[in-house]
């Protein structure tokens, strides 16, 4: 099995224990809180590529340090992927197991590009609308990009939408030219 297949595979294994042990928040927010250790700290990243110590002596580390900053789970999935460049397993696993959580819990990522700064009841009318096309929950984040003339840029997670009147010219020239 490569390397991403077994990643995702665990991570389907892990999100289903989680969710039979209903700690699918508890083991995500494990996850967040290693990452940002990991991104934050090049003593814990040395530690955890480091040959000098063995698999026990690492797990016996991570399980008195962490024992009560991260879920069990989350705790030995460190320990079985000490010795296998753990934290590019952390990493990617991390992504894999978001992806579920947020497909479990109906969840989309949303980010709504506008010419001009929204409004906090236009943010909230504009994430009802999108929700209620879509059918699912969302993330969402609005960012200002004043090239946008006008209308909105849209990325529902991996698709992107654009009603920009920028987009709309450039298509009217385009069409223009081709006549």
């Amino acid at each position: 099995m490569k390397h991403k297949e077994k990643t995702k595979h665990i991570a389907s294994v892990v999100m289903k224990i989680s969710k039979e042990q209903n700690v699918i928040a508890d083991v995500q927010a494990s996850i967040s809180t290693i990452i940002f250790l990991l991104k934050d700290n090049a003593q814990l990243r040395g530690f955890l590529q480091s040959k000098r110590f063995s698999t026990d002596q690492k797990g016996e580390l991570i399980h008195s340090v962490f024992k009560d900053l991260l879920h069990p789970i989350v705790r030995e999935l460190i320990v079985l992927y000490a010795d296998d460049n753990p934290i590019m397993f952390l990493r990617n696993f991390s992504f894999y197991f978001n992806s579920l959580v947020k497909n479990e819990l109906n969840i989309a990522t949303v980010s709504a590009h506008t010419a001009d700064e929204l409004s906090k009841e236009e943010k909230e009318e504009l994430k009802k609308q999108i929700e209620k096309i879509i059918g699912k929950n969302t993330e969402f984040s609005t960012l200002v990009d004043s090239s946008l003339i006008g209308g909105l840029k849209l990325r529902i997670d991996n698709v992107f939408l654009d009603a920009s009147i920028k987009t709309k010219m450039e298509n009217l020239r385009k069409d223009l030219i081709q006549q």
